[in-house]
């Protein structure tokens, strides 16, 4: 395997962190961090000072004040979108006057529902515990809603049978309501708390935070393990907010997400309406999440500060909490001005119009692939779906023009932002895009909170290419015609919806992609010359070991040169593989990059199902171990929290998958046990006969085995091929 080595004199990035400073207040509370990403420059250009984010700020062009409201009624959701003469009309609710819910200080209401963070590992507990250890002062309160786990840490006595709200107060945690137990995947448990801690604990400012497992735009967050893992989607959280909306005299200083995979452009126009800025990730967070320590002794020594204020302190706090908690290579975090969230939708909507009506798919479609993605998507992890805006829009600009001004509208709307290593291009808010289609219910789903009807078409053309690729006889102009409809009353009876897709992550033996031979020689180089490329998006390299009828799957080499004017793919195996303790490791490429790519393989972790998270550095050519990642729950798409760390005394053990005519499951390796840094390394592969074929993959997210070939390797480490066999 050879992973890129032409990579390997590539000069490695530095940490990319930037922050705009932070007038009237003290800079050397602030973590210390060297500056770098491009986060510098979108701030100026938005005109960052704290002045200019206060309630008082206007409006910008596309705000909600410019469209007209009259004759609307949001008995659903406080948003309306439409098109008028092919344009998109953005309907917000709003409020005649606004005033402050309070005379003074912060109050931030915090959704804890606690799930498996809490039973397994004491997550909620520990944040509260984060949480009472700042320096108070009277005018800081954080009220929590508790629930949704199965067990709570005793030390603070909340119950798993009762919902339970607690108030801090002089750093002691006071409870002060307790009712039946609710769901708290029920927007009506939601609204309930928010109705009630905005009667009680009125503040000058408010803030928002639902902490737990969060999915994306599909998923949505706050998993209740009590309750079959109900989450909260996008619309329930609308409706929610929406039901207490009259109540409120004004917007939330800002609404966070605690949680994984929530800084996603739809879920920023749901909670538009609702509050000033947002505060998410795009990527999943570590089991520790925020740090509520540093916000309440911010809070407590700036009581007057906004929202964009406490923004600016929460990323850099976020990223050291990251490093504190040893991953801050994957980190993402975004805070985002919801004034501006209009002006981007308008000039995102122009940039979908150019992407549906343009004669260029298959580029299109290959060229958002290298966009960054998030919350692992690949087949050992599972599928979120959730790509980079900035990146999508990077990568269809030269086929969609308008994307220059989305892309300046995105640097307005996202003010601070803080990327490790691993996502030091990314732009603060992702968004939908069809990787691999998980079935027509995601679509459905999507479609009820898609913000551009040009889009939906586009992905709706991109997932009916799944079933076959053949989009000959598809219409979908229905779904711009009826866009109002589809926004309104859902997705479900588009005939395009339901009845024709299949779920498919598996094609069939009807490739889009033709295959005119393939060729084996004796070196061991496999060449495949293909006869039609027109829905190609990329290749890899796959590894079987094969005994008896069985094949034990190894995983993925991603090192395939392709010619694209010859038509060519071609692949040379050396007979190494990535190996721990002389075990091979079934990998999959995570996300690969100019000088470090990331990779995935399944093992367990003292008895329990996992996956190994790896990375390689092409600078110094070695790898090192990340972590274990649960992956993304195929049932509920629940995201695990970040990478966690191995400690010594772990026991892990490679896994296989398997397939025969009588057994399709799991094998495992030789136990493990961790003492000290575990080491990866190129080790010739096990005496045995293998399997290798190339998977080719479509710009539709399926993907096709080509012709095995067989080679062996003696019990010297020796390979034989066996090039007569094509």
């Amino acid at each position: 395997m050879k992973i890129r080595k032409w990579l390997a004199a590539a000069t490695a990035g530095a940490m990319a962190l930037a922050m705009a400073g932070c007038s009237d207040i003290d800079e050397d509370f602030f973590a210390t961090a060297e500056a770098g990403n491009n986060t510098a420059e979108y701030t100026a250009e938005a005109g960052n000072s704290t002045a200019e984010y206060t309630a008082e700020a206007p409006v910008q062009s596309g705000g909600e004040e410019e469209y007209d409201n009259s004759g609307r009624s949001f008995d659903n959701g406080a948003t309306q979108l439409s098109m008028t003469n092919g344009s998109l009309d953005i309907h917000r609710r709003t409020r005649s006057e606004s005033a402050p819910m309070g005379d003074s200080g912060w109050t931030i209401m915090v959704y804890l529902c606690g799930t498996d963070l809490e039973s397994e590992c004491y997550a909620a507990s520990m944040d509260i515990e984060e949480a009472l250890n700042g320096r108070y002062s009277d005018d800081v309160r954080i009220v929590y809603q508790t629930g949704g786990t199965a067990e709570w840490n005793e030390y603070y006595g909340i119950s798993n049978s009762v919902s339970q709200r607690y108030v801090t107060n002089n750093g002691e945690l006071e409870l002060v309501d307790e009712f039946e137990l609710c769901n708290m995947g029920d927007p009506n448990t939601l609204a309930d708390f928010v109705s009630w801690g905005v009667e009680n604990y009125p503040a000058k400012r408010m803030g928002l935070v639902f902490w737990n497992h969060g999915g994306g735009s599909i998923s949505g967050v706050c998993f209740d393990e009590m309750n079959d893992s109900d989450s909260l989607s996008l619309r329930e959280i609308d409706s929610a907010l929406n039901s207490v909306y009259g109540q409120m005299s004004d917007k939330f200083e800002f609404i966070g997400f605690d949680a994984c995979l929530m800084s996603t452009l739809e879920a920023a126009n749901i909670i538009a309406p609702y509050a000033r800025y947002m505060f998410a990730s795009e990527e999943t967070e570590p089991g520790g999440g925020w740090n509520y320590t540093d916000i309440v002794d911010f809070l407590s020594g700036y009581p007057d500060a906004t929202g964009a204020d406490l923004g600016e302190m929460q990323c850099q706090s976020y990223y050291q909490h990251c490093i504190d908690n040893g991953d801050p290579d994957g980190v993402t975090f975004a805070i985002t001005d919801l004034s501006n969230i209009n002006g981007l939708l308008t000039a995102f909507d122009a940039t979908a119009k150019e992407m549906y009506e343009s004669d260029s798919m298959t580029d299109i479609a290959r060229a958002v692939y290298s966009a960054d993605n998030f919350g692992g998507n690949n087949r050992n992890e599972g599928y979120t779906n959730m790509v980079d805006l900035l990146g999508l829009l990077n990568a269809v600009q030269p086929y969609a023009p308008s994307a220059s001004d989305a892309i300046a509208k995105l640097k307005e709307a996202v003010i601070y932002s803080v990327n490790g290593d691993n996502h030091e291009g990314a732009g603060g808010l992702s968004l939908y895009y069809p990787l691999s289609v998980q079935g027509t219910e995601e679509l459905s789903v999507f479609a009820d909170i898609c913000t551009s009807s040009y889009y939906l078409a586009y992905v709706d053309s991109a997932a009916y290419g799944t079933t076959g690729g053949d989009l000959s006889d598809y219409d979908n102009s229905g779904l711009i015609a009826d866009c109002d409809d589809i926004w309104n009353y859902g997705y479900t009876a588009d005939p395009n919806v339901g009845s024709n897709y299949s779920d498919v992550s598996y094609a069939d033996d009807n490739s889009t992609i033709g295959i005119q031979s393939v060729y084996f020689d004796e070196d061991g180089t496999y060449t495949v010359q293909l006869s039609d490329m027109s829905a190609f998006n990329y290749a890899t390299c796959t590894l079987f070991m094969t005994y008896d009828g069985t094949s034990v799957y190894l995983g993925e080499d991603d090192e395939v040169v392709t010619d694209y004017d010859a038509m060519i793919l071609q692949d040379g195996f050396d007979g190494s593989w990535p190996s721990i303790a002389g075990q091979p490791l079934a990998i999959v490429a995570v996300s690969v990059g100019e000088d470090r790519s990331v990779y995935t393989a399944p093992i367990t972790l003292n008895g329990e199902q996992t996956n190994l998270r790896i990375e390689y550095d092409f600078t110094s050519s070695e790898w090192r171990v990340c972590g274990t990642w649960s992956g993304i729950d195929p049932e509920t798409g629940v995201a695990s929290r970040d990478t966690q760390p191995l400690k010594d005394g772990d026991v892990i053990a490679p896994a296989y998958f398997v397939f025969s005519d009588e057994f399709n499951d799991y094998i495992y390796g030789d136990d493990i046990t961790v003492s000290g840094e575990l080491q990866i390394e190129y080790d010739a592969l096990p005496a045995a006969d293998y399997s290798y074929s190339m998977s080719l993959y479509d710009i539709y997210g399926n993907y096709y085995y080509t012709t095995s070939v067989t080679f062996t390797v003696d019990e010297n480490g020796e390979l034989f091929f066996y090039p007569d066999e094509l």
